[in-house]
């Protein structure tokens, strides 16, 4: 319940302290007074989206607060949900500066306006003559027709179940073009595979390739320079090795008798013996290494591929080549693997949609049980807002599966008659605006017992009747405020005298700029202003008395 409203700086309100009574609130004044900026600032405190305008002119910021009696209304998940302090009075408060930022806090822990949004929506509903428009909207039907019902429990399971098969559904046709797009990409895969595979790339080659084709194509100077170098070692007339060992004899001798040649003799002997090994080495390169035309060809035509397969696959060696192959074989392999995936995610389907389908015959078994009683009680109310002759209908009609929407699967209408003789039409073909109100009026009086909402707030959705209508729909209106908190912005008399707190809301323009205020109005006060709203400024005795018995 809204206990109260604190206004600063917003539009053209400087300062404004309203305090709401449990009952039924009446807003009253001159079209034009500020009447739509006090709902304004109520919308902010609910998550409407800011405008810098909103800031009166001349000032920095201004700060909109508002404080609720939450207590009975389980709000306990909401406030763990949001890490938010639960105290009663909540106080709700936004504040907005000239330069468009905008805060919102709950309790004084500052909030996004999603969450405000989703707190606003459990505190206050506020029904506008644009609202009324929600009379024909199929969402907004069915879920007047839901909680005629009763129905938040089955609606929940069927909301799940029909969740639970959209995303079942959805996983098995990611599935089944994932398999289309494999299976069209199957032949590339199988071209591609196989050329890597018939080249078949080992670790290394690609080095080993290069080193080869080197050799192959300087073989004859290897060769050459080869047999030329162990040739002056070892085998020639004039081989150093012979000439080494005949002087190796001369130093053996002179050794004998000097110990530093004995030491030079042995690093002599070693030497031998490294170029005996290096004379044998270069001999057994130089009988290998032969010209072999093919060899060369061979490699030439190795590498040649490689590279060419390198350069298709954008990589730099053959270990990336292995790796794009590995991949590719990886990719061709998993074409049959989706196969058992598929039939898994039918059967999840399958199951889903059966489960869905139960749920949605209960959720509709419902609603058709609660037909009759919710025409029977809006068309009672209507006949108590001076629609006597008015008939309200609901026609159901039943969804193929695949249209089935995550509000069940029927779609409704609301139907109505305001006259006698004539059967009920769509209400938008029908309707006229003082019978919308009306009709809405009635709903959500019929609705407001079957939800947690503390309080309703009517904005002018008397607009369009009089008299009898008038005085029926302040009847309703007040006995309506007996379980709830209403609160209602209206120009009607009847209705303004039903009230258990008056607000007036007048305009200023005294002072060096015009401002708005809003005033709570003692009896005399009520009785000059219900008087004033039947006749008119400086209303007679005769009015005034008028006034005292519509309060009365």
């Amino acid at each position: 319940m809204l206990l109260s409203l604190s206004i600063q700086n917003f539009a053209i309100i400087s300062s404004s302290q309203i305090q709401f009574d449990r009952g039924l609130n009446i807003i009253t004044g001159e079209t034009g007074a500020g009447k739509s900026i006090l709902m304004g600032a109520l919308g902010l405190i609910l998550g409407n989206r800011a405008d810098t305008k909103d800031v009166m002119q001349g000032k920095d910021k201004c700060i909109i607060e508002a404080a609720f009696s939450i207590e009975g209304y389980q709000l306990q998940n909401f406030f763990e949900a949001n890490e938010l302090d639960e105290i009663n009075p909540c106080l709700v408060r936004r504040e907005l500066t000239s330069n468009g930022k905008s805060r919102a806090f709950i309790n004084d822990t500052p909030v996004t306006l999603q969450v405000l949004r989703a707190f606003g929506l459990q505190l206050i509903d506020i029904v506008s003559q644009h609202q009324t428009l929600e009379l024909n909207e199929s969402s907004f039907q069915l879920q007047v027709l839901d909680a005629i019902a009763n129905n938040q429990d089955v609606l929940a399971d069927y909301k799940y179940a029909f969740k639970s098969y959209k995303k079942a559904l959805l996983a098995l046709q990611e599935l089944q073009q994932k398999e289309a797009n494999s299976r069209q990409d199957e032949d590339y895969l199988r071209f591609v595979l196989s050329e890597l595979q018939e080249l078949n790339p080992k670790e290394g080659e690609q080095e080993i390739l290069e080193t080869r084709l080197d050799e192959l194509s300087n073989a004859e100077g290897i060769q050459v320079a080869a047999s030329f170098v162990s040739g002056l070692l070892e085998g020639g007339e004039l081989a150093i090795l012979d000439q080494l060992r005949e002087g190796r004899s001369q130093l053996a001798a002179a050794a004998k008798h000097h110990i530093v040649l004995k030491s030079l003799l042995e690093r002599l002997d070693s030497n031998l013996e490294d170029l005996k090994d290096l004379s044998r080495e270069l001999q057994t390169v130089a009988d290998k290494t032969q010209l072999d035309p093919e060899a060369l060809q061979a490699a030439e035509s190795r590498l040649q591929q490689l590279f060419h397969l390198q350069k298709k696959h954008k990589v730099k060696d053959t270990s990336e080549l292995i790796a794009i192959m590995k991949t590719f074989e990886a990719r061709f392999e998993a074409l049959g693997s989706l196969e058992n995936e598929i039939e898994d995610a039918k059967a999840l389907v399958e199951k889903t949609t059966s489960n869905m389908v139960e749920f949605a015959l209960n959720l509709r078994n419902t609603r058709k049980a609660a037909l009759n009683n919710a025409c029977e009680q809006v068309n009672e109310l209507l006949s108590q807002v001076a629609l006597p002759n008015a008939v309200f209908a609901i026609d159901l009609q039943e969804l193929a599966m695949e249209k089935y929407t995550t509000e069940g699967a029927e779609e409704i209408s609301f139907l109505f008659s305001a006259n006698k003789g004539f059967e009920p039409q769509p209400i938008n073909k029908v309707a006229s605006g003082g019978e919308l109100s009306r009709l809405m009026l009635c709903i959500k009086s019929l609705i407001a017992d079957k939800v947690q909402l503390p309080s309703i707030v009517f904005d002018e959705i008397d607009t369009g009747i009089s008299g009898e209508a008038a005085q029926k729909v302040a009847q309703v209106m007040q006995q309506h405020a007996k379980n709830h908190q209403v609160i209602a912005i209206t120009h009607l008399p009847q209705i303004a005298g039903k009230a258990q707190q008056h607000l007036y809301v007048y305009k200023d323009s005294e002072g060096e700029i015009t401002q708005t205020h809003i005033k709570s109005l003692s009896y005399e006060e009520r009785v000059t202003e219900i008087a004033r709203m039947l006749s008119g400024e400086n209303p007679s005795e005769n009015v005034k008395a008028a006034a005292r018995e519509l309060m009365n």
